[in-house]
């Protein structure tokens, strides 16, 4: 698989992480398991890929999606020529964007659900993919959520500003931050900071946090399986490892200890071919305008 990672314009980094674009060609019907993650998904895909139920049955992806932050693993069935194209959005950005929010079903962009303009910017970006057009898609897909942010007036407000600061610094999650003392830093209550919290970024700030440590620890232990776990439950902020092994159960279907053999076996560079190699993609925080 190669993979090329791509930052968006400097108006868009308060609302998307990074854009990633796949390309795969399996010879034969494999199967994938995406974790959960802290952000929500814009993808757009070509090819022969089937969305894996609980009872064994699969079902079509759709081409053109928007979802994400679900606590549970995803699996897909691949097979022949895939190519995928996908923003990584922070929480708050499908919210002000789209309108949508975590529990919703996924957003089917190509089928209306989120308008005839909307449908007819997907249905450009799923052309110019299909194409091989990545520079185009790239483009395209940018060029879109720009237009979409330039028709919103939009101030972080005290929700989106306590939700940066429950994200990583280098890669490091620390200590669970307290509501309260999130609320006493921005000058209101608690109440009313959790009010705002879910009506700006579209999720609570106790499963976002959830997200985000589980995913901060998933991501050490891809790019370094020999990593204890002690001192990962540690760095990530995890009560004990006890605590790290029931998350992972609970979010990811799977021991901490079976992912690390898993990425053992693999060790392949996950960003090789990023246009950012300064930086790890999924460690950049949210610039939140001045």
């Amino acid at each position: 698989m190669s993979r090329r990672l791509v930052l968006p314009s400097p108006a868009l980094r308060p609302l998307v992480q990074f854009y990633a674009l796949l390309d795969e060609n399996v010879p034969r019907s494999e199967q994938h398991a995406f974790l959960p993650e802290h952000t929500a998904h814009l993808t757009f895909h070509t090819g022969n890929s089937r969305v894996l139920g609980h009872d064994g049955r699969t079902t079509p992806l759709p081409t053109a999606t928007l979802d994400g932050l679900v606590t549970a693993p995803t699996s897909l069935v691949s097979e022949g020529p895939v190519r995928a194209l996908r923003a990584e959005l922070y929480p708050w950005a499908a919210r002000l964007l789209f309108g949508w929010r975590y529990p919703e079903a996924p957003l089917e962009l190509l089928g209306g659900a989120a308008g005839p303009r909307n449908s007819s910017a997907a249905r450009a970006i799923q052309a110019a993919l299909a194409a091989h057009d990545d520079e185009a898609a790239l483009g395209l897909l940018d060029g879109w959520l720009l237009g979409l942010l330039a028709e919103r007036v939009w101030t972080p407000g005290v929700g989106v500003r306590a939700a940066v600061q429950l994200y990583p610094v280098g890669g490091k999650v620390g200590e669970p931050v307290k509501m309260a003392e999130l609320a006493e830093e921005l000058g209101v209550s608690t109440r009313t900071l959790e009010r705002q919290f879910l009506q700006e970024v579209g999720i609570g700030a106790k499963t976002l946090s959830r997200l985000i440590r589980f995913e901060a620890a998933y991501n050490t232990l891809s790019s370094a399986p020999q990593t204890p776990l002690a001192s990962l439950a540690y760095d990530t902020g995890f009560a004990d490892q006890a605590h790290l092994t029931r998350e992972f159960r609970a979010l990811g279907g799977l021991t901490p200890g079976h992912l690390a053999r898993l990425a053992g076996e693999r060790m392949q560079p996950e960003f090789a071919g990023s246009e950012f190699l300064e930086d790890n993609p999924r460690l950049l925080l949210p610039v939140l305008p001045g």
